[in-house]
């Protein structure tokens, strides 16, 4: 067998790795804090990983979030319950609703239990912390809205997100 030339596909085999993303609105009665968010945002990235791991996942890839308010930006994420989560990003003032985006991805586990887990553990943790989830939009992390651009189009962007000065990009 030529090394170059793997018998198996690597992660790409079925269960491999599965992503899946969804975008929510949430909002509660009192005001949120810096504080509250950023707790509230590791501690869902950290329910979501351990709701993959008990549906069977080997390991946890990467699982993220980018909360919008009209305060702030604050964003989270987790390599796995063992790796703890951490958030960046700040808020100026209190606020009463958060727009978030979550993607997962995820080896050992099909897409549709990547999707129940990413939902229950969003889910659970607005519930704990008095938030309500106002709506909720889904879709697969590789659909055709992650790719909307042509190829060309595609190209010039990363050639001016490479080309930008580093602080230009911080939120």
């Amino acid at each position: 067998m030529d090394e170059s030339t793997p018998q198996t596909p690597g992660c790409y085999t079925e269960h491999g790795v599965s992503g899946y993303g969804v975008a929510a609105e949430l909002s509660r009665k009192e005001p949120m804090n810096e504080a509250f968010v950023r707790e509230m945002a590791e501690k869902m990235m950290l329910s979501i990983a351990r709701e993959c791991m008990s549906l069977g996942a080997k390991c946890i890839g990467h699982i993220k979030s980018h909360l919008k308010t009209s305060a702030g930006t604050i964003k989270a994420d987790t390599i796995g319950v063992a790796h703890g989560s951490y958030s960046t990003g700040g808020l100026s003032a209190p606020v009463d609703h958060i727009y978030i985006a979550i993607n997962s991805i995820v080896q050992g586990i099909p897409e549709d239990a990547v999707k129940a887990a990413t939902l229950e553990g969003m889910h659970e943790v607005a519930n704990q912390r008095g938030l309500t989830v106002v709506k909720e939009k889904e879709h697969s992390y590789f659909d055709e809205f992650d790719f909307v651009a042509s190829k060309q189009e595609y190209i010039e962007q990363l050639r001016q997100q490479l080309d930008a000065d580093p602080d230009e990009n911080e939120e």
